[in-house]
């Protein structure tokens, strides 16, 4: 892809995430959420455009992009969904080390877990 196709697609997002912003209604909360996954996803595209995300390992790529789903749902369910703040805690307990055991099985550092596949994982 040539310089001038990147430029002029970068303000084709930048314009088309500016309307979003200015003329429809939205809750702030889930703008910053929008315009963050807008932003990450672009970074992505730019890294692999150049080539650069061919150097990283895809692993890390989806370990990172998984992590920020998971970050990101979790979030969205502890403000719009409605629970007593016991639940919320207890929710968030059993998510965070359902990740922190999935991370340490796809590094390899425990095994005899069940093999959960994300991606390529």
């Amino acid at each position: 892809m040539d310089l001038i196709s990147l430029i002029v697609a970068l303000i084709v997002v930048g314009l088309i995430l500016g309307l979003i912003n200015a003329y429809l209604p939205m809750e702030p909360r889930i703008k910053q959420i929008l315009n963050g996954v807008v932003i990450i996803s672009v970074v992505l595209w730019l890294l692999n455009a150049f080539g650069l995300l061919a150097v990283l390992p895809k692993a890390l790529v989806s370990v990172t992009v998984v992590l920020i789903v998971v970050g990101l749902l979790l979030s969205l369910v502890n403000t719009y969904i409605p629970m007593d703040s016991r639940i919320k805690q207890i929710l968030n307990v059993i998510v965070i080390i359902a990740v922190i055991l999935w991370l340490l099985s796809v590094f390899g550092i425990i095994s005899g877990l069940p093999k959960v596949r994300l991606g390529n994982f």
